[in-house]
């Protein structure tokens, strides 16, 4: 008769040992389901479901011991970090459709079940109204700007932008170019909204001075434009304006001559004889320097003291002014004896300096800006 084997109560234990051991082992934890809600770009809500498996068995809904959900941005910096499932988005300070990642786990004990999301934040752009004078203060080294920047978001719903405040500083540059020659091409780095350039400090304004003088030279106007480049990421075209430059014309300038001429020989006489009087003046001789912005002009000038039968005061001199009116200088060279013992009186020396000149009103517009100087 053959013998049976029988399980003791040692054996019954280790087969039980074995069991339960193997389905613990084949116990798994999974995301069953992760769905992100948003309402708009501010917020959003986490629904997470979680799912328990033990072998052979179908899987089952389960509730974790703990949650935690981390929320980066593109630089992996840390926008929420908590167990809350409503999270707020700090969605006006980051960048433009900036790529994030949502990462939820879940605990069982000491196991992490964790699963991650992308998403973006909203579209944004930068809008700007340039205000552009050039050139700034009579020189075309100088260039003045105002941006007027707005950020605005695109809404949620799609209809339309809405404003967000602007903390940003800006990365671009400005391009400015002649139409008659685009290889004239000045690149003007910009890091405010507003400010006055230097453009005499960058290394290409040599060349591009050079095609507006030859410009100015043959007497035709010059078309300069203005390119914006910005962003918040990287730099695009925000806004291009171009303005119109043309130099004076030989007739405006000897009408800017004969109105300094006038006002200067009316503070020399007033210095000289104490008090204004009517002057007949002449302008002999005149000239421009544009690099120097400087008029210097020949003057002879005559006047009486008094009633019609008094001797007249006679002289003749050089008045030097800058194009905008200031450092006006009158020197004496030659004048009759009435005039010359005024003059030594109240004067004294060869050069007298006079008060700023105040130019003639000269109209300009948007589109058209006659230049000051080369």
């Amino acid at each position: 008769m053959p013998l049976k084997k029988v399980a003791g109560p040692v054996g019954i234990l280790l087969l039980a040992a074995f069991l339960v051991g193997g389905c613990q082992l084949r116990e798994s934890y999974r995301v069953a389901q992760l769905l992100v809600h948003r309402q708009g770009w501010d917020s959003l809500r986490v629904d997470v479901q979680f799912q328990k498996r033990r072998w052979p068995g179908p899987a089952e809904p389960v509730a974790p011991d703990s949650l935690q959900i981390l929320l980066l941005g593109a630089r992996y910096d840390t926008l929420y970090l908590g167990n809350a499932t409503a999270i707020p988005v700090p969605d006006a300070r980051l960048g433009d459709r900036e790529r994030l990642l949502l990462e939820v786990c879940g605990w069982f004990g000491h196991r992490p079940v964790c699963d991650q999301l992308g998403l973006n934040a909203s579209p944004k752009r930068v809008v700007v109204a340039p205000e552009i004078v050039y050139p700034y203060q009579g020189t075309t080294a100088r260039l003045y700007y105002r941006l007027r920047p707005r950020l605005e978001r695109r809404r949620y719903d799609d209809a339309g932008w809405e404003p967000l405040p602007l903390r940003r500083t800006l990365q671009g540059y400005l391009l400015m170019a002649t139409e008659a020659d685009p290889r004239s091409r000045l690149r003007v780095p910009l890091r405010t909204w507003e400010g006055v350039v230097e453009l005499a400090a960058l290394p290409d304004f040599p060349d591009f001075r050079y095609m507006l003088q030859q410009q100015f030279r043959a007497g035709r106007p010059a078309v300069v434009t203005f390119e914006v480049y910005g962003g918040l990421e990287n730099p695009e075209l925000l806004a291009a304006v171009s303005r119109r430059l043309r130099p004076k014309t030989e007739a405006e300038r000897k009408e800017e001559v004969a109105h300094f001429v006038s006002e200067a020989l009316r503070q020399v006489v007033a210095h000289l004889s104490g008090r204004p009087y009517p002057v007949w003046l002449r302008v002999e001789s005149w000239s421009f320097n544009p690099l120097a912005l400087q008029y210097v002009a020949e003057v002879s000038a005559r006047w009486r003291e008094g009633g019609w039968f008094r001797p007249s005061c006679e002289l003749f001199g050089v008045l030097t002014v800058n194009e905008d009116g200031t450092g006006a200088t009158f020197r004496w060279v030659s004048g009759n004896r009435r005039a010359e013992e005024r003059w030594r009186q109240q004067v004294g020396q060869e050069t007298l300096r006079l008060a700023e000149l105040l130019p003639p009103e000269a109209p300009e517009t948007d589109e058209e800006v006659v230049v000051s100087g080369w």
